[in-house]
């Protein structure tokens, strides 16, 4: 147990050997580890004023199942992330979980040790946003607020500073909206159109555009999701932009790539999960400057949640192309 940790992760699951497994995945982690053996223990923790940032329950347990369990934290803890643990057999039971119950998402048992750690990381995160968000919109009512107050001569500072913290409270609602989305299963397309419907309209972009990868190593030259962005059929700009999306999308370390080319600066940001590559987000703003640190964050932000909802939709297809092939044998077997 890491007694410094200022986020704590609770585990559930009425299995020891796979409660201690955890511990030990965990132990080197910078986060406090909390386990509970059941629905009601956990939820005895709850109500003893424990405060975990991610709860993290198996769906199969007796007395109460996962989601049973999370729902019933969901009222005690709200602000908490709550994922659930689940098998093949309980995936759309898993599926209601995230669409009924708010629950972040589902993991597979068994799980990848690297990936369960990049999942509990991004929810340590989500947490964090959240909470700058909050902070942030008090702090934002309390300048409106001052504004009243002051001077003329202060006037025109304050609105500044105002305006600065208008826009970092759009770019956090941006990433929520994008996350509350991926709460929810979509199919790919509506998935990808909704996050650059949202990018576009945060950093008020000319446009964007996913190129997702066809085979192993090499970018589609047509867009699988595009704003306002036809610059691929543009011949001045098509070599440049295609040569830089392969670079950004195959290079071993992902970094974001950018192009000045007047009117417009494009940047390239990698779409990957872990070290599966699913291709590249393309993004174009009026006026030929590099894109900022701070854009460079929120887009590839933007970029690693497309990742996530890629994977989840593919993993969902790959799920429901096996019920369907179940179906098949088990009417070839009837018949």
């Amino acid at each position: 147990m890491q007694e410094s940790s200022t986020h704590s992760i609770l585990f559930v699951d009425d299995e020891k050997n796979i409660l201690k497994a955890l511990q030990r995945l965990f132990f080197d982690e910078d986060y406090t580890v909390l386990t509970a053996s059941s629905g009601k223990e956990a939820l005895d923790l709850l109500a003893a004023g424990a405060k975990p940032t991610v709860i993290i329950s198996d769906q199969r347990m007796p007395e109460m199942g996962g989601v049973e369990f999370l729902s019933r934290a969901r009222e005690m803890l709200p602000q908490s992330i709550r994922m659930v643990l689940t098998g093949y057999a309980d995936i759309n039971t898993a599926v209601d979980s995230i669409n009924l119950g708010g629950v972040y998402r589902y993991i597979l048992k068994p799980w990848n040790d690297d990936e369960l750690k990049m999942v509990v990381r991004q929810a340590v995160t989500q947490f964090e946003l959240v909470e700058q968000n909050r902070r942030l919109t008090l702090e934002l009512a309390e300048k409106n607020q001052a504004l009243m107050e002051l001077n003329n001569s202060l006037e025109l500072k304050v609105e500044e500073r105002t305006r600065e913290l208008q826009q970092v409270v759009r770019e956090l609602r941006g990433r929520d909206r994008i996350q509350q989305y991926l709460m929810e299963m979509h199919p790919q397309q509506d998935l990808l159109e909704t996050i650059l419907a949202v990018t576009v309209d945060v950093a008020h972009l000319a446009g964007g555009a996913f190129f997702l990868l066809e085979g192993d190593d090499e970018v589609s030259p047509v867009p699988a999701a595009s704003l306002n962005f036809n610059d691929m059929q543009d011949s001045s700009r098509s070599p440049l932009l295609a040569e830089k999306m392969q670079q950004v999308c195959l290079a071993e370390e992902p970094a974001m790539g950018t192009i000045l080319m007047a009117p417009y600066a494009y940047g390239v940001f990698p779409v990957r999960k872990g070290s599966k590559k699913f291709g590249v987000l393309a993004l174009k703003k009026e006026r030929a400057s590099n894109f900022q640190e701070v854009e460079i964050r929120t887009f590839s932000s933007f970029a690693s949640q497309a990742a996530i909802g890629i994977s989840d939709c593919r993993l969902q297809e790959s799920f429901d192309d096996i019920e369907a092939s179940l179906d098949d044998v088990l009417l070839g077997i009837q018949g």
